[in-house]
């Protein structure tokens, strides 16, 4: 059981004094949102539209995260059918927003197998859930895998499957184009800028303190990916988070081949961007040894060395070449390390904070399908003052 604990009050300023920096003099509701990875963003431009004034708090700069750091893969794969249409529905409005705002989703499709007997299970059952949704899952052999990606050398396969409508994106690109719409719309972005203390009056939130200064707010959202268990612990929650590491690489350009997206047995994915660079990421994270305890602690959030990076870096690109052989020849561009933002139960956290008038609380993985979705139906509900439907199995209150 979590436990509650006293609401933790700003010391030394009070709500009523806080200046108003950064909001025109109207009625309109004032909105902070703390965090500029694609969710934050996303939240931030459906809130200007929906007629509200809105600042983004960005303690380093947009989309340095957990939205650097993904595959940006857009898809519904899921065995869980509700959220699966949650998924359904976001890649939807991804459509509706690559059309409005020219964003440039790469809807190449992607194709995900396996040669694990256990793991196929799984795979099957992800590609049987996409059945009768429009998603047009078409199971693969080895050979149909081989036929329709030349490329590949899929190798032996238990089970696979083609989805023909998922996307990709540059996440670090699209992001700052949601945000360069959302300051058309009104919204500022302040960064480098920590959100130090949220300011309380009772169990109301009425502005934050920020290193760039205070701000008066009737609202606050938190989108702040795996800082989330620090900003409610600001409002007596005690709400913990997987601690979940990946790492990413790019390749410099190769020769263009494809524009799907590729997973191998739900630990390798990887694609290719339009101007040739490959990027793959490995899933699973590094193993759960001595030598790595202070990445799982979430104390080391990079590699120590040069080498260290480099070493891992090569390592994931000859797994990937193992499937895709064109690659084991290319150059290594970049390497992240990665925290993803994954509730306990592993689905999304979204809703209003148990307890706490006026703050919202986002916080999940596949960050990249969900934006749209979530920020459409968050603006809804803070601003509306709507209950989604589909929300209803996802809200914070659940792990208190």
């Amino acid at each position: 059981m979590i436990k509650r604990r006293d609401f933790i009050h700003a010391v030394g300023i009070g709500a009523g004094a806080l200046p108003i920096l950064g909001f025109s003099a109207n009625a309109r509701l004032r909105i902070g949102v703390i965090g500029a990875g694609i969710i934050g963003a996303s939240i931030a431009a459906s809130l200007a539209e929906a007629g509200a004034d809105v600042v983004v708090f960005e303690k380093q700069e947009p989309a340095s995260g957990a939205t650097k750091a993904s595959l940006a893969w857009i898809n519904p794969s899921t065995v869980n059918t509700h959220y699966r249409d949650l998924r359904l529905q976001s890649m939807q409005e991804w459509k509706r927003l690559d059309a409005k705002l020219g964003l440039g989703v790469i809807w190449g499709g992607s194709v995900s197998w396996t040669d694990s007997e256990e793991k196929a299970k799984d795979l099957n059952k992800r590609g049987n859930a996409l059945q009768d949704t429009g998603a047009q899952p078409k199971h693969l052999t080895e050979n149909e895998i081989a036929a329709l990606c030349p490329y590949l050398a899929p190798g032996e396969t238990r089970a696979g499957f083609y989805l023909p409508h998922d996307g990709h994106i540059d996440p670090v690109a699209v992001t700052n184009r949601i945000l360069a719409y959302a300051k058309r719309k009104g919204v500022k972005l302040v960064y480098p800028c920590s959100v130090e203390a949220l300011v309380m009056e009772g169990s109301r939130v009425k502005g934050v303190k920020t290193t760039k200064g205070a701000y008066a707010l009737d609202y606050v959202v938190s989108a702040c990916g795996v800082d989330t268990p620090g900003m409610l612990a600001r409002v007596g929650l005690d709400i913990k988070m997987q601690t979940a590491p990946g790492l990413k690489i790019h390749t410099k350009p190769i020769a263009p081949v494809t524009k799907m997206v590729y997973d191998f047995s739900s630990a390798l994915e990887f694609k290719q961007m339009p101007n040739g660079e490959a990027v793959a990421i490995y899933v699973g994270g590094p193993p759960k040894t001595p030598v790595h305890e202070p990445v799982y602690a979430g104390i080391l959030k990079s590699h120590p060395t040069a080498e260290l990076a480099n070493m891992h870096a090569q390592s994931l690109k000859l797994k990937v070449a193992k499937y895709w052989p064109g690659l084991r020849d290319a150059e290594i561009k970049s390497v992240t390390v990665g925290f993803r933002p994954m509730p306990m139960d592993g689905l999304p956290m979204i809703g209003n904070v148990p307890g706490v008038d006026g703050m919202y609380v986002v916080a999940t993985h596949s960050g990249i399908t969900l934006a749209p979705i979530i920020g459409k139906y968050a603006a809804q509900e803070i601003v509306g003052r709507a209950s989604i439907d589909i929300l209803g199995k996802y809200r914070p209150d659940r792990f208190v």
